[in-house]
């Protein structure tokens, strides 16, 4: 996505603000606390050069040690330089045309740890004796957090248009454990300079104790993630007839929650649930799956324990279990007339209403072992006939606007995208 122009004035007066605060409170600088900040500062510099991804879209570093200690012992002008020195020197190692991405980290670093300082200041905190002050300590790991997730935020909300306060917790949910946790341990190093500066050295060594657990269990994920989605490829592959339509429920999906303005978070979550909305499957026996007629009653009530079947499996994956709850909803009906629990309205979840109507259309527009595919005029009148009965309108709606929209593709002989006609 092209950047925003207000994206752009947002982080330049970041960036300005970040510099001012540097030249207003230089002078403030105690000389002795120079070899510390530069030990915190090669600490903090070491751990942003290796990041480590969480997810697909999410990482973080194992520096929030360092700039933590380094806001509870120095003085704040020393703290913000220390978060920005890091950041820079970081961002330009790994990259040095990203200039733009290089001062706004710098500057969300720098004001986060110089914010942390403040308040530790202001709330009485001595950078001698911070055992002595825990709740100056916890306010000012509270403020830093708020502050640098704060500031990212808002930058998204300018760039993706989407409100940074009703995003807030879903998108830091799930790293604000392992950010706790690397506050703790800046804290315990932040003591621990109180008595002997150099004895920081010594947590070099559990700090990258927590970036090797870290890493591992990030990479456990991903493999975790990598195996349950083959699975899903896998359970498509048992029928000729449904070969990726996972895939394309997922795709369908996706390009209906961006149409409904989805915050990125929610557009995630509806595609990988879409992805495995089958999963439960695995479960059905392959006469049901590939019977060429009608099911009868008993076999309709087999199909249908797919449902809470893959519900079921995903509540017990940390990466999937918030996709359960649309997947034990995918086949309710807007009407009430669904199943499994005949949801209705505004009972039903928006997200599965919308992988709802994904499925439906890559059900109506496949071929099928009991009818051929329908021609996708057809495909489209169904929609509209049953829009406000089985699906929710709002849905409709978002997908037929996809449908008339055109759809990037790629030429295969220079791989730049090209309008493909309306569907």
């Amino acid at each position: 996505m092209r950047r925003r122009p207000a994206l752009g004035r947002y982080v330049l007066t970041l960036s300005a603000v970040a510099w001012a605060l540097v030249i207003v409170f230089a002078p403030s600088a105690v000389p002795s606390d120079l070899p510390l900040a530069a030990g915190l500062l090669v600490m903090a510099t070491a751990a942003k050069l290796r990041p480590i991804h969480l997810t697909q879209k999410m990482k973080m570093n194992v520096a929030d040690t360092a700039t933590f200690a380094a806001a509870l012992v120095l003085a704040p002008w020393l703290a913000l330089v220390v978060g920005m020195l890091s950041s820079l020197i970081a961002s330009f190692a790994r990259s040095r045309r990203a200039h733009f991405e290089a001062g706004f980290n710098a500057a969300c670093s720098g004001i986060g740890c110089f914010a942390a300082a403040w308040v530790f200041f202001l709330m009485g905190g001595d950078s001698g004796a911070v055992a002595m002050y825990a709740p100056a300590v916890l306010a000012a790991a509270a403020t830093k957090y708020l502050v640098n997730t704060s500031l990212v935020d808002v930058a998204a909300a300018l760039q993706l248009r989407r409100d940074p306060i009703a995003t807030w917790w879903p998108v830091h949910r799930r790293d604000l454990p392992q950010t706790a946790a690397l506050y703790a341990l800046g804290a315990l190093m932040a003591i621990v300079a109180d008595a002997n500066p150099l004895a920081i050295a010594l947590f070099a060594l559990p700090v990258v104790a927590v970036y090797v657990s870290m890493r591992q269990a990030a990479r456990l994920r991903v493999q975790t993630r990598a195996a349950i989605v083959e699975f899903a490829r896998l359970i498509d592959l048992r029928d000729k007839y449904t070969h990726g339509h996972s895939q394309r429920v997922a795709a369908h999906a996706e390009r209906i929650a961006v149409a409904l303005r989805f915050a990125p978070t929610q557009v995630e979550l509806v595609r990988d649930a879409a992805l495995l909305h089958d999963l439960g499957k695995i479960r059905t026996g392959d006469h049901v799956l590939q019977k060429p007629g009608p099911l009868d009653p008993h076999e309709r009530d087999e199909m249908r324990m797919h449902v809470q079947a893959g519900a079921e499996l995903l509540q017990r994956l940390p990466d999937f279990w918030e996709g359960a709850a649309l997947v034990a909803a995918h086949h309710e009906r807007y009407d009430g007339h669904g199943y499994p629990r005949g949801l209705s309205g505004a009972d039903m979840p928006f997200e599965a209403a919308v992988i709802a109507v994904a499925d439906a259309w890559d059900a109506m527009t496949s071929d099928r072992p009991y009818r051929r595919a329908m021609p996708v005029s057809q495909a489209r009148a169904e929609l509209i006939r049953w829009r406000g009965l089985q699906w929710d309108p709002r849905v409709v709606d978002a997908f037929l606007s996809v449908l008339d929209a055109p759809e990037p593709v790629r030429q295969p002989d220079t791989g730049r995208p090209i309008a493909a006609p309306a569907r």
